[in-house]
């Protein structure tokens, strides 16, 4: 299926060069469009998107398609975003994952939105993709049976959100956002 010649696929990869940071005029452009063409297209795929089946082949390209972005209509474009494996360059190992989720939520609790590509360097698409791959292995462990790794990965995982968070906590002990201090129950 295709609306204005754009199938799901150019627009899952759209969707994610969008989330990159990519505009609507530079999407608009990869696809021959005038920028109306490139909305209206857009907003008929966003309605599209609930008759597809969850888990199903379509919905998965969605997902694979913030890992590896710059694929398809977006392969040579100069802006589009980068594949997982640069993510993970910068940021190999796991922990530096948890440390990040836990920095954010930790933040979020005391009222203060972190800037994540202020304080890592990376964008939320990237990450993302840090969290579908290290979300991917925890998935492969489950689906593979190996019941082993999935109880060390979960004692690592517990081990680490711990070390962060306890961390974070302690950062902002002090930053309490006040919200609700003055209502008595």
């Amino acid at each position: 299926m295709e609306i204005n010649g754009t199938t799901f696929e150019d627009y899952a990869l759209a969707s994610a060069n969008a989330a990159a940071g990519m505009s609507k005029d530079e999407i608009a452009k990869v696809f021959g469009m005038e920028l109306p063409v490139w909305e209206a297209t857009e907003q008929q795929w966003i309605g599209k998107m609930s008759e597809l089946t969850p888990g199903g082949p379509e919905m998965q390209f969605f997902g694979e398609a913030f890992m590896k972005p710059k694929q398809g209509k977006f392969a040579n474009v100069e802006g589009a975003a980068d594949s997982s494996d640069k993510t993970l360059e910068k940021y190999p190992k796991w922990s530096h994952h948890i440390k990040m989720q836990q920095h954010y939520a930790i933040a979020d609790e005391v009222g203060i939105q972190i800037d994540i590509q202020k304080e890592y360097g990376i964008s939320m698409t990237e990450y993302a993709q840090l969290g579908m791959h290290w979300g991917g292995i925890f998935r492969e462990a489950m689906m593979g049976g190996d019941n082993e790794k999935m109880q060390k990965l979960s004692k690592k995982q517990d081990k680490l959100m711990k070390k962060w968070g306890d961390h974070f906590k302690e950062m902002y002990k002090d930053q309490n956002s006040g919200i609700g201090d003055d209502i008595d129950f």
